[in-house]
């Protein structure tokens, strides 16, 4: 049976048992800082089980795209080792919300193996909680297992938390058994070893208890069911498979990358077999995290993927010189784009940004691998990577730690992780990074506000809570600074991109600035300084800055039709990736394989502004999630929507997005719109700014009257000044390079004098030569020919109208003598000259050097050691 059949079939048998089928959600967790990617079936589903949303339908099924390869559950570096770890696979779920509990759940999976995919009843075995006694008996009554085929197991086995706090329960877990030749042949084996003999397929979690912050389990009001099976094991257990690398999942990228590398897979060491299988995972994981919206980088989840990317680079090189791994993502494309639309769509973009990660890798691993092997000879003794070395390497030359670890292995040696880590945190302090703190109070759930921001921006409101020092009371003093909770509010809180609203609230004369705005879970904060003393159930008014939401309304709106042209000019394959709405510009960050020429960057202007001249009104609506998609609305990969409402903005006949974000009530109220600068943030993302209404109107007068200033001083009509610049700056090249020849007669000429201006100090051949309007070029050249004749130290300084540029230059021979990085500390102290460089030579510069700069440097050479 083909994965496809299985994929089929697991829909299929949940849908007749009155699950709705739910797709997938995204790689990239929508609105969960704590993590960093979807991991689970249930995490699309985690507010659904906390009881802090309500679905239309109490049982649902979803195979969810998951990935494992960073934060708490990582196996990258397992991939490729072993016949069951993955990065990316994809999880089989059935889960009950309030609905059926452990009976129905452990019968529908039993029928579902045994009976749809002929799994052999012999060899399942199952474990549950050690306490867990109504699972043991379900098992045991219900279903006829054998007691030596249940198995009672711990915590860290077969008990499940969301975290140290809330839902939890017991588990129950279904096992193959491949037979004690493949095990560890231990007579004790059962399925909690760490040997091969037993193969966990399916793990059924019940969640009925509420963990609180002492320990103890208290029942919950309403028990969930949640359930996690691997397709990619399910594949190798209906397929008779040792490895899920062995299904049909993979072997057809694996004979693909035999005909790449004119390696044979079957004939290979375990060394090369492993490169298979760590090119065949990773094609899979980067392919979906960059269809996802991913891309690589220095933080977070960009920076996983830059190791799947990176580490997938190194094993290429195991079977291949030719960098083939991009290659890999046609055969992908082929075998799940039906599955996973977006891989189609984007298929040119995850080419392109694997081809530049890898090019760009593969100059820094040749470096860095030159590098480690001079390690490998240094530390010969002690066979260990020092953690500054290996953070060298991560700093300087991109290795992740992974790679060295792995690198470091195949050569016996191991790595200091932890001075590794001493390092990392040492530069983070350097950077100077800090995170803000999280206000966090827990606030009664009958706590809600009511959001009137869409049709006023002035509310009459009745304040429900107030919160000082992270503490709900019911009153507050004049000058505190607290937050107040109202049952209504006009502000929009920063979200999506928008920046939130400005505005005052008033006690009835009296008014004071709103300081910050935030969401706690369905009740709306602000932030204020407290000009009298209040109490809960008092009445105030909410003000919202009418012209700085107005220049946000015409940004945001803009941001939208700047998606639809964007996408009708060039490609539905292009995707929002980012976003950020203030009042002074919009930002949009996509994915788009090339960059944008001047003349497409107006084509995208001209339709912007033909919308805008349309004066077309707005609609907006509220709808499910699945009508607003069937019709063709934009929703993002990434952002988080309730299947029973969302909220539809839409420019008739243009544009129409899932948006929770304020707009203006016609595209006319926009003004006009101008892009001010494209980018390229990293291969196939890209970067515009743009201007609207107000600002744009400025930067057009702005351009006007420097056209009409540059005409009246070069003499000619508006249409002739470019021509005109360019002119100038034609000439102007010309004159430089007629300097310059000019500037390397004149230090030629003057070269035998300086050479016979060199003095001796404490036995240095020395010369301090202050210069005006010398290049560097000029200056290394100067330097070169006396360092030439005498080898010593020069110091050379030219200063070009308020500002100096230096080189120092020392001969290697009077390097053990002279520091030179002493030396730029004290230029920096004292002159504010400021530059690097190493043991015989700085360069740098700063204001005009002072005078006394050559009696110092003279007396400091003095001072050296003789």
């Amino acid at each position: 049976m083909k994965s496809l059949e299985i994929r089929q079939k697991f829909f299929e048998y949940f849908k007749n048992h009155g699950h709705e089928v739910v797709p997938s959600s995204s790689l990239i967790p929508a609105q969960d800082p704590t993590l960093l990617f979807a991991n689970a079936g249930m995490n699309q589903f985690k507010d659904v089980f906390l009881g802090k949303e309500k679905r239309s339908y109490p049982r649902a099924t979803s195979i969810q795209k998951c990935m494992r390869a960073g934060g708490k559950h990582n196996d990258l570096d397992n991939v490729g080792f072993t016949k069951r770890h993955l990065t990316f696979f994809e999880m089989m779920g059935n889960f009950s919300f309030g609905d059926y509990f452990k009976k129905e759940a452990i019968q529908f999976a039993w029928d579902f193996l045994t009976k749809e995919m002929g799994l052999p009843v012999e060899k399942l075995h199952v474990s549950v909680f050690t306490t867990d006694d109504q699972s043991y008996d379900l098992w045991h009554n219900m279903i006829g297992l054998p007691k030596e085929k249940i198995h009672r197991l711990g915590a860290s086995e077969n008990f499940w938390q969301m975290g140290d706090t809330g839902p939890c329960g017991p588990c129950t877990e279904i096992h193959l058994d491949h037979g004690d030749h493949l095990g560890c042949g231990k007579k004790t084996c059962d399925p909690a070893c760490d040997c091969d003999r037993f193969l966990e397929i399916w793990n059924l979690v019940f969640m009925q208890f509420d963990r609180q912050p002492d320990g103890t389990d208290k029942p919950l009001k309403q028990t969930g069911v949640d359930t996690g099976m691997g397709l990619e094991r399910l594949c190798a257990a209906v397929q008779n498979c040792d490895s899920v690398f062995e299904t049909d999942i993979f072997t057809e990228i694996i004979q693909n990358i035999e005909l790449l590398s004119g390696v044979n897979y079957k004939k290979s060491n375990s060394e090369k077999k492993a490169a298979f299988h760590v090119l065949a995972d990773h094609i899979r994981a980067s392919s979906l995290l960059i269809s996802d919206g991913c891309a690589p980088s220095n933080e977070g989840r960009g920076y996983v993927l830059r190791k799947v990317i990176r580490r997938a680079a190194l094993f290429t090189q195991k079977l291949s010189y030719k960098n083939f791994f991009p290659d890999l993502v046609r055969i992908v494309v082929q075998q799940i784009g039906n599955i996973y639309p977006e891989l189609k769509t984007n298929e040119k973009l995850i080419v392109k940004v694997l081809q530049s990660e890898v090019e760009k890798f593969s100059v820094n691993l040749l470096r860095g691998q030159n590098i480690l092997a001079k390690f490998f000879q240094l530390n010969k003794a002690s066979n260990i990577i020092t953690g500054p070395q290996a953070f060298k390497l991560y700093d300087t030359y991109g290795f992740p730690l992974e790679l060295t670890i792995l690198m470091a292995q195949e050569n016996n040696f191991t790595v200091d992780v932890d001075n590794f880590k001493k390092e990392m945190e040492t530069q983070k302090k350097q950077s100077g990074k800090k995170e803000l703190a999280v206000e966090k109070v827990q606030l009664a759930k009958s706590l809600v506000t009511e959001f009137t921001g869409y049709k006023t921006l002035g509310t009459t409101a009745t304040i429900t809570a107030i919160i000082c020092d992270k503490k709900v009371q019911g009153q507050a003093k004049a000058g505190q600074t607290c937050w107040i909770i109202t049952d209504k509010s006009p502000f929009y809180i920063s979200s999506g991109g928008q920046e939130g609203d400005l505005g005052w609230v008033l006690f009835g004369e009296t008014k004071t600035k709103v300081l910050r705005l935030k969401k706690f879970d369905d009740a709306r904060g602000i932030q204020i300084k407290l000009p009298i003393n209040i109490k809960t159930n008092e009445t105030v008014t909410l003000a919202v800055d009418s012209k700085h939401r107005a220049d946000i309304t015409k940004n945001h709106t803009a941001t939208h039709m700047l998606q639809s042209a964007l996408m009708n000019l060039f490609g539905k394959h292009i995707k929002q990736s980012g976003s950020l709405v203030d009042e002074n510009h919009l930002r949009f960050d996509f994915t788009y394989h090339e960059n944008l020429s001047p003349q497409q960057i107006k084509q995208v202007e001209n339709l912007v502004n033909e919308k805008i001249m349309e004066n077309i009104p707005l609609h907006t609506e509220i709808t499910t999630h699945k009508k607003a998609t069937n019709r063709g609305v934009i929703a993002f990969f990434g952002d988080k929507y309730n299947p029973d409402s969302v909220r539809v903005v839409e420019i008739p006949g243009f544009s129409a997005e899932l948006c929770g974000g304020t707009h203006t009530q016609r595209t006319g109220d926009i003004g006009c719109f101008k892009i001010v600068e494209v980018s390229a943030l990293s291969a196939g993302h890209r970067r515009i700014i743009a201007v609207t209404g107000p600002k744009a109107l400025e930067l057009f007068q702005q351009g006007f009257n420097d056209i009409k200033t540059l005409g009246q001083q070069f003499k000619v009509q508006k249409e002739e000044v470019v021509p005109a610049v360019e002119k100038q700056a034609e000439q102007l090249k010309i004159l430089q390079k007629q300097i310059k020849t000019l500037k390397s007669q004149e230090w030629k000429t003057k070269l035998p004098q300086w050479q016979q201006e060199v003095t001796t100090i404490n036995n240095i051949p020395f010369l301090f030569l202050p210069l005006e309007d010398f290049a560097n070029d000029d200056m290394r050249q100067i330097s070169k020919q006396l360092m030439q004749k005498k080898p010593g130290l020069y110091f050379l300084i030219s200063k070009t109208n308020d500002k100096s540029i230096f080189i120092c230059s020392l001969d290697k021979q009077f390097a053990n003598r002279v520091n030179l990085k002493e030396f730029s500390t004290l230029l920096k102290e004292k002159y504010n000259l400021r530059g690097g460089g190493n043991q015989t030579s700085l360069q740098g510069g700063g204001p005009v050097f002072d005078p006394s700069l050559q009696i110092f440097i003279t007396q400091w050479l003095n001072k050296q050691p003789a």
